[in-house]
């Protein structure tokens, strides 16, 4: 068999009709590789592509992908379909070549990090999750007009009031702690996090005891000063557990 090469694919797929922009970051090896879907936050300006080398380069996929109305892909973007936009995601990658679909694990942070849980609770095909800074609850947490107005200027079909509207709606990642029992979970929390800080994420470690729960003291919602640190640790935690 001849070994693949690593590299960097741009690719193309359709949830509900609309056409989603992704970047597979596929690792060299001689079959199909374990593979990381790496999801973002709202508005998704931090990508956390530093993961996805750091982890092409210990022999991972990783599969970057844009929700409808951002960052280029077509639609409108909702809150409430990001789930479905994952699910398409999930279904395209674990489809493709390169891909070990027995060796799948779902990674995001702050809104991504809810979603990540979400999608990892309805979804049996992610062995392993990581949840960075998520939204835990959406009733402990308004967002501001500022924050909505932001994002929505950055967001193609939804307006910040439809976005204050939608956060509402999403479900309280403790009503989800069960559905991931006996998997591999990681929760990273930020010490100096000024939107979901370490106390925020507290009840779901609480409410789901299997999870593994670090903090990154000193960090701020980003991890901005403290990249390394965070790639280091995700690295090392899927190859542990997968």
């Amino acid at each position: 068999m001849t070994r693949l090469a690593s590299g960097l694919d741009g690719v193309t797929f359709r949830s509900h009709g609309d056409k989603l922009l992704g970047t597979l970051f596929r690792a060299a090896g001689d079959g199909p590789r374990p593979t990381l879907v790496l999801i973002h936050g709202i508005p998704g300006v931090e990508k956390n592509t530093d993961i996805a080398y750091a982890l092409r380069d210990v022999g991972w996929n990783v599969f970057q992908f844009h929700y409808r109305g951002c960052w280029g892909s077509a639609g409108k973007y909702s809150l409430t379909g990001i789930l479905d936009d994952i699910a398409a995601a999930t279904d395209f990658i674990a489809a493709h070549p390169t891909v070990d679909p027995a060796r799948l694990a779902l990674a995001g942070n702050s809104l991504g990090g809810w979603a990540a849980i979400a999608a990892g609770a309805r979804d049996s095909r992610f062995r392993a999750i990581v949840s960075m800074c998520p939204l835990v609850d959406p009733r402990a947490v308004s967002l501001s007009r500022a924050d909505a107005d932001e994002f929505a200027s950055m967001l193609n079909g939804i307006t910040a009031d439809e976005i204050a509207a939608q956060w509402g709606t999403l479900t309280p990642l403790t009503d989800l702690a069960p559905e991931l029992a006996g998997r591999p979970t990681l929760l990273v929390g930020a010490g100096k996090d000024a939107f979901f800080p370490p106390d925020h994420l507290r009840p779901l470690a609480e409410a789901a005891p299997e999870i593994e729960w670090q903090t990154i003291e000193g960090a701020d919602h980003s991890f901005s000063a403290h990249r390394r640190a965070l790639v280091e640790m995700i690295a090392a935690w899927l190859q542990k557990v997968m």
